[in-house]
């Protein structure tokens, strides 16, 4: 087990890493916020659509009515809890004044929770992305300390293609909780909390001589439909709609670096 924390703590300074990334600027631009949360759409859906539901659907036939669940979630969550910060369209639309009035209702409520006035996404994005994110690292936990109890080799294969995933996603976190208005020292602790619970998720098996597979499918596929409803409802419109003629590539570029980094780690994982 003390192998297994020893290389979970790597994960958890690239998970740091990633976020300090994506809090360097003290007062980012409305333009660059706009590029980092295309990158985080991007990287949010091609985790979702090429890995964790392609995974997901071989765990059962249950598994996509949970991750409808996770989606649905997030969707009744946002649209009963949460404000909408989009951008407004031209007068005279009954539907746009409805929306109009949300956007006001969006920075009271941003101003009372005292965070940044630059709020690109409704603080709801930004909460169901940290839990996602937090579920999905605990699930990638869970892997690693599984395949270190049946082999050590395994356990660091497995190790290194997590790895592999942790810079970018600790910036698409810190990106996204930027893009909601967060402070640059909460966005970097919400790097710091994904790598926590990765460590948390390694330990478990070894503390009880194993994994409940079926919860942690469950874990899977809710993580699976969150990302979805927040990559493709939350962020990709806030590009869409952002009024900078290049932002939307940036959707593709949080892709490829998916792709690139799956890539990588099946390499690694086919080493054994």
């Amino acid at each position: 087990m003390l192998l297994a924390l020893m290389l979970g703590l790597l994960t958890t300074v690239a998970n740091v890493a990633g976020a300090a990334l994506a809090a360097v600027e003290k007062n980012p631009s409305k333009r660059l916020l706009t590029n980092f949360i295309g990158f985080g759409g991007g990287f949010l859906l091609g985790a979702a659509i090429l890995e964790m539901a392609p995974e997901a659907f071989q765990r059962g036939e249950y598994m996509p009515a949970f991750i409808a669940l996770g989606y649905l979630i997030v969707y009744l969550g946002e649209h009963l809890f949460g404000v909408h910060l989009h951008r407004v369209p031209s007068n005279g639309d009954e539907a746009a004044h409805e929306r109009h009035e949300h956007r006001e209702a969006g920075a009271a409520w941003l101003a009372k929770a005292n965070v940044g006035p630059a709020a690109l996404v409704a603080a709801a994005a930004g909460l169901a992305t940290l839990v996602a994110f937090n579920i999905h690292d605990f699930v990638d936990g869970l892997a690693i300390g599984a395949a270190m109890m049946e082999n050590q080799r395994l356990g660091t294969l497995v190790f290194l293609a997590v790895l592999l995933h942790e810079i970018p996603a600790g910036f698409t976190l810190a990106a996204v909780l930027r893009g909601s208005g967060v402070s640059r020292r909460m966005a970097v602790l919400a790097g710091v909390s994904i790598g926590l619970i990765t460590l948390v998720g390694i330990a478990i098996p070894f503390l009880l001589g194993g994994v409940n597979t079926m919860a942690t499918d469950i874990f899977l596929a809710l993580a699976t439909g969150t990302f979805i409803y927040v990559g493709a409802s939350l962020l990709v419109p806030v590009v869409e709609t952002g009024g900078f003629r290049w932002s939307f590539l940036w959707v593709v570029v949080g892709f490829a670096a998916f792709y690139g980094t799956a890539t990588l780690a099946d390499a690694f994982v086919h080493l054994e």
